[in-house]
């Protein structure tokens, strides 16, 4: 019985929410794949900096929330701590940065929400300037709306970004399947991969173009100039 009613009150707070952030489109993947996300600045629960960089060379969750959320940004996380849970330890093979939108929110709400949602040791919660914080949401394209009875809405979804950090995909939604979180993280990875292989190809093709090209306009040089020039 008290399963049935979680259920049911979950389902309301994401018809409540769903209705409010009408306005808000989702991020768009067609108009950022591929698109670097800034090195920007960013505060962690224990107020120390650091920088968007600092996780390159692993896949990236990134996480929008803000801990007041009275609605979906709490199962947002607690589904995608469950799914992680089957996936392997943060840090590990790939990082998880949950940031806040929130300019009330700092890092002793950050410790409350960690707190809260029982997050692993490395799961990263983070805050950061309005500049840059609004640099790094540009780049992935999410978008949220102040509210006038307090509270924001926002699309409810994560962003994968690639080792290199550039965006590669999105997980729409508020509950995620951990077989998919896996998927995403793996062609994030085999992305760069792929590129990192071609690079020494494409090299090739260039130098050898360029070298066709110089042979052609000395051979065509030869045959312009006049005879007993």
């Amino acid at each position: 019985m008290r399963r049935a009613l979680a259920i049911a009150a979950a389902i309301t707070a994401i018809a409540v929410c769903a209705a409010a952030q009408a306005p808000v489109t989702r991020p768009d993947i067609k108009r950022t794949r591929g698109r670097t996300v800034p090195d920007v600045t960013l505060l962690s629960e224990d107020s120390t900096a650091f920088r968007f960089s600092a996780m390159a060379g692993k896949p990236i969750i990134v996480s929008p929330i803000f801990t007041s959320c009275p609605h979906t940004c709490s199962l947002i996380t607690a589904s995608l701590r469950d799914a992680l849970a089957e996936i392997g330890e943060p840090e590990v093979g790939y990082h998880v940065l949950t940031v806040s939108f929130d300019p009330a929110d700092g890092p002793a709400q950050l410790r409350a929400y960690r707190e809260k949602l029982q997050l692993p040791a490395g799961w990263r919660l983070a805050v950061a300037s309005p500049d840059d914080l609004a640099q790094l949401l540009d780049a992935i394209d999410f978008r949220y709306e102040a509210l006038d009875e307090g509270g924001f809405a926002h699309p409810n979804g994560i962003s994968i970004i690639d080792p290199e950090l550039k965006v590669a995909a999105y997980i729409n939604g508020v509950s995620y399947d951990a077989a998919e979180v896996r998927r995403e993280l793996e062609s994030a990875v085999r992305g760069t991969s792929l590129v990192h292989k071609a690079r020494p190809l494409l090299l090739a093709i260039s130098l050898l173009g360029l070298l066709t090209v110089v042979a052609v306009l000395f051979i065509t040089g030869r045959k312009a100039r006049p005879q007993g020039a």
